[in-house]
């Protein structure tokens, strides 16, 4: 599974590029061997942080396509983050294969969610 960039010229509005036909995107990382991604969450400095299935974790790659680092959970169908707290580095994973929430103390700051 490969994870797509793309660029971002307006609020809600993005930019093609180059990539798989009718995506229209960049290929951003691809962590090779027998994982899929499922939804992402962003920090503040601009970190991606893909829910990564099969390898059990979370992604977090940065704007130029480089891995930063693989945050391992204990569940195979890890599938969305999201951070609260009042310095937003309270991060809230699901994990649906078990049907919890888990929560954990984040490195790095995330975004709050726009909705």
């Amino acid at each position: 599974m490969q994870a797509l960039g793309f660029r971002v010229i307006a609020p809600g509005e993005v930019r093609g590029g180059e990539g798989l036909p009718g995506a229209g995107g960049t290929f951003l990382y691809s962590p090779g061997g027998y994982t899929y991604f499922d939804s992402l969450g962003m920090e503040a400095g601009g970190n991606v942080c893909i829910a990564t299935l099969g390898a059990s974790g979370i992604s977090v790659v940065a704007p130029d396509g480089a891995l930063v680092e693989f945050v391992p959970t204990p569940d195979p169908f890890t599938t969305n983050i999201c951070w609260g707290g009042a310095d937003m580095r309270t991060a809230y994973i699901t994990l649906s294969a078990t049907g919890r929430l888990a929560t954990m103390r984040w490195p790095r700051p995330g975004l709050e969610l726009s909705y």
